[in-house]
């Protein structure tokens, strides 16, 4: 089974490795039968098989029936690529139910079994989960460690394809890690290649070749594990999506010499579906259909679907762009439709979306439309069955492109503006849509444990005095953080058949000063759904280029504390110059797409030459979905209290600064924030309350925070270093002081926070780029302010670049002294931004107030207890 596309946090491959050239000549076949299982445990097949053959003949002659049958085994999983996989699996199917031998004899029937799975895993992925649960279920009862995390793993290959992401991520990672643990050479080789894929399918080329490089470093200290197909074949991919083509033109060449030489016909046709893939990116269209068409008769010849698939569906792609649309039609027909009968469900979406897309080249838009739900229907099968957010979210991310022209198709040729809506709903904002659904799971034990071994090893890395140490601490921290995929999940969101809120119930729940824009990024032209309570319409902008372009020169204008009120006006007049209800509202409502979400729409510039700010009341919402639940939920009765966190003595403490720079946090010396404490302080004065918790200056430790009852507390403000990371987004984190007793490295990660449960109203993050994340498509965008959501925070404020210490404590205190006079938090956060333009005119440019955005429910006041409050200093 070939190495298999992988989704954004999966680890998956297929097919077993092969390996080098064994000499061992022998007349005793039980040498001979050893040293061919020694290869196979290596997966090295291709050298195992004349072993194999040779001790069958052997056992044959002497009449032992139960060694040959071993061997015969041997022989057809080392020659599988050359046999018709069909008729191998059908008569190894009739044999395990019929021949006596597997009944009485269970470690031959797990052989039978285990060969068995890898050949289903070439012809459908149902067969293969089931040969391998049975192959599971049998090194159980023999109790054999090393064969049942091997089968685990390969069950998790199989419930990939067939979409259960969240069951085999764990199995995955966890045959990666038992290898490790066991010591089995074999499979740390295949288990490293697979993290490389998915590092590559997830477009972290270097992250990929580490993995690749560490897999052929155990591969060349063990000589017997021999040529590494798989883990060259990542290596190809990888050098190819980085524009490396004469590289990975040579190694394309070497995998398909070497593949030939050992009749290794499903590795050489994986070879010419990416040489294919090279010579087309290099501009040879004859040489890449030469290579796909191939690969195409090979796959067709050995029954290789899953191969078929990918060939017929790159080929597909040279005829789409020759202009010949009814062969490429045809071609991604038929790859969509060997897709399904592979099983492969992560792929057929794509496949359907390749097809949808040349039936609306086609004119044939209704079909289009069809195909595209088709796709959607299986997307949600898909997101249904993965359980945690991560998971879901890089699901979404990978796919949304599915959405986004499904939107585009309606909203252009079939003008239904509620069916466009309801496309767009399905994906934008997703998770956050199905946490107010159905609620958010407890977390386990283990998961908790997990983020304390970490937080314990990153402080272990701190104080390590040699490169030695070091790199084994950071080993440590790797497989710690691997098992985070393994932690059962303690509760499961519901799968339920997707439906979305009906557009009509969306417009009932605005008020007749709100107005909600839904914008889509999109070539040829972009798109915005605005929707008021009396009416809703689709509105088509400038393209996606030309108007992120602009939004990313006006961001640099504005981080540099310039103030471009030219380049406000041509953003506002892109975005919102052709929304005349706009004009009449007070309230808009965002919902932005791509890098909209680092958009500050209240430093646009209006027609009068006016920010936006001084016209208007602008929130953000990941979805109007979302937006409906989040303002349908009841409001808590009971008044609750304030939180605050700040005054932290960074300076003195310079061995969390040595953590933080080791663990990549930041690359320079922490320094301390002196207008922290006061901000803090000024804002529990203004809104003072019974139960109030001050974590000031040294008091300020992760630990303290994460103890301090946040789900007894309505406001929680941090004032602290925060840093985003658009690579690794749930290493974005908030800085606060470690405590060495209680293992606590101070890194408050998203990851952590995630984990916890906030339940409250508000949660102010006065930090760096708090808003600042990777981009994911149809999802949003990963950032310290959607942790806290996913926590279950009601509102965040956030920040979209590095704030200033001294004008955010002038604006936080406006800020509250407006949320204590029972404001709203939307118009308590607009007030405090007018405030500044009034006291400093042309000196507040957007630099110093439009970094702040807010997110969630954010029209109602915040009730607190209005007593007594209690301080740790």
């Amino acid at each position: 089974m070939n190495v298999r596309r992988v989704a954004i946090w999966i680890v998956l491959c297929g097919v077993v490795c092969t390996f080098a050239q064994a000499q061992t000549t022998s007349d005793d076949p039980d040498v001979l039968l050893k040293k061919a299982l020694h290869l196979g445990d290596l997966y090295n097949w291709a050298d195992a098989a004349p072993l194999f053959t040779q001790a069958e003949q052997l056992y044959a002659a002497r009449s032992d029936n139960r060694n040959a049958l071993y061997a015969h085994l041997g022989r057809i999983r080392s020659t599988m690529e050359q046999l018709s996989l069909p008729e191998v699996s059908q008569e190894l199917g009739a044999d395990l139910d019929k021949n006596p031998l597997f009944e009485s004899d269970k470690e031959l029937r797990l052989f039978c079994l285990m060969v068995l799975g890898d050949i289903d895993g070439e012809i459908d992925a149902a067969p293969m989960r089931r040969d391998w649960e049975a192959a599971l279920k049998l090194t159980q009862t023999l109790g054999d460690k090393k064969l049942e995390n091997r089968a685990s793993g390969e069950l998790g290959f199989a419930l990939f394809l067939e979409g259960d992401m969240a069951t085999a991520r764990q199995k995955v990672a966890g045959a990666l890690m038992g290898a490790m643990m066991l010591g089995d050479t074999g499979a740390q080789i295949r288990y490293l290649a697979a993290v490389g894929h998915a590092y590559v399918q997830m477009g972290s080329y270097d992250d990929a070749l580490g993995y690749f490089d560490k897999a052929l470093k155990i591969a060349t200290a063990n000589p017997d594990a021999g040529y590494q197909f798989v883990v060259n074949e990542g290596r190809l991919q990888a050098f190819r999506s980085m524009g490396k083509l004469d590289a990975a033109e040579q190694l394309a060449n070497e995998i398909i010499a070497q593949a030939r030489a050992k009749r290794k016909h499903v590795k050489e046709t994986q070879a010419l579906i990416t040489a294919g893939t090279v010579q087309n990116a290099k501009g040879d269209e004859a040489k890449a259909i030469e290579e796909f068409q191939a690969a195409i008769d090979l796959a067709q010849k050995g029954h290789f679907t899953r191969l078929l698939a990918d060939a017929q569906f790159y080929l597909e792609d040279i005829y789409r762009k020759r202009g010949d649309l009814p062969k490429a039609e045809s071609l991604a027909a038929s790859a969509a439709e060997s897709t399904q009968n592979s099983g492969d469900l992560y792929l057929l979406p794509l496949r359907l979306q390749a097809l949808a897309q040349l039936q609306a080249s086609q004119g044939k838009y209704r079909d289009a439309s069809q195909t595209y739900d088709r796709a959607s229907d299986v997307l949600d099968a898909m997101i249904g069955n993965v359980r945690s957010a991560a998971g879901k979210i890089g699901l979404i991310s990978s796919m949304s492109s599915v959405y986004a022209e499904h939107f585009a198709l309606v909203a252009d040729h079939l003008s239904d503006t509620p069916k466009a809506f309801s496309v767009l709903e399905h994906a934008r904002g997703r998770v956050t849509t199905e946490l107010l659904m159905s609620g958010k799971p407890p977390e386990s034990p283990e998961e908790l444990e997990i983020e304390k071994q970490i937080s314990r090893l990153n402080l272990e890395l701190a104080k390590a005095k040699s490169a030695e140490q070091v790199h084994e601490i950071r080993d440590k921290i790797f497989l710690a953080e691997q098992a985070r995929w393994l932690t059962p999940a303690s509760g499961t969101w519901k799968s339920q058949p997707w439906q979305t809120i009906p557009l009509e119930r969306i417009r009932e729940g605005l008020t007749a000063n709100d107005l909600v824009l839904e914008y889509v990024m999109a070539q040829p032209h972009s798109y915005c759904l605005a929707i008021g309570r009396d009416f809703a319409r689709i509105v088509a902008l400038a393209d996606r280029e030309s108007i992120e372009s602009s939004v990313l020169e006006y961001l640099k204008t504005l981080k540099t504390k310039a103030a471009s009120k030219s380049q406000g006006k041509h953003l506002y007049a892109a975005l919102l110059k052709d929304i005349p209800e706009a004009l009449k509202k007070e309230r808009l409502i965002i919902v932005p797409d791509g890098r909209l979400h680092l958009l500050p729409f209240d430093a646009l510039v209006d027609g009068a030459g006016q920010y936006l700010v001084s016209s208007y009341t602008i929130t953000y919402a990941p979805s109007a979905t979302a937006l409906y639940l989040v303002n349908s939920v009841p409001k808590q009765p009971e008044q609750r209290a304030f939180l605050g966190i700040g005054g932290i003595p960074y300076e003195q403490n310079a061995e969390l600064t040595k953590l933080a720079t080791m663990r990549g946090y930041i690359n320079s010396a922490l320094v301390n924030l002196p207008a922290s404490r006061e901000e803090v302080l000024a804002a529990q004065a203004a809104i003072r309350s019974e139960g109030d918790t001050l974590l000031i200056g040294t008091s300020a430790t992760k630990s303290a925070f994460q103890h301090a009852g946040l789900d007894q507390h309505s406001i929680i403000h941090l004032a602290v270093h925060g840093v985003a990371n658009e690579k690794h987004p749930d290493r974005a984190a908030l800085i606060l002081l470690s405590d060495a007793p209680s293992g606590d490295d101070g890194i408050l990660e998203a990851s952590d926070i995630v984990h916890l449960h906030a339940n409250a109203d508000l949660v102010v993050l006065s930090a760096c780029d708090t808003a600042v994340g990777h981009l994911q498509g149809e999802e949003g965008i990963a950032n310290l302010s959607l942790a806290f959501q996913l926590a279950g925070a009601k509102a965040v404020v956030s920040t979209l670049w590095s704030i200033d210490d001294t004008t955010a404590l002038y604006l936080m205190k406006r800020f509250y002294a407006h949320l204590a006079e029972k404001n709203t938090v939307a118009h308590a956060l607009t007030a405090a931004k007018k405030d500044m333009l009034r006291t400093y005119g042309t000196q507040a440019v957007p630099y110093y107030w439009a970094s702040f955005k807010l997110e969630g429910s954010c029209d109602h006041p915040i009730s607190l207890n209005s007593k007594k409050f209690s301080a740790t200093n």
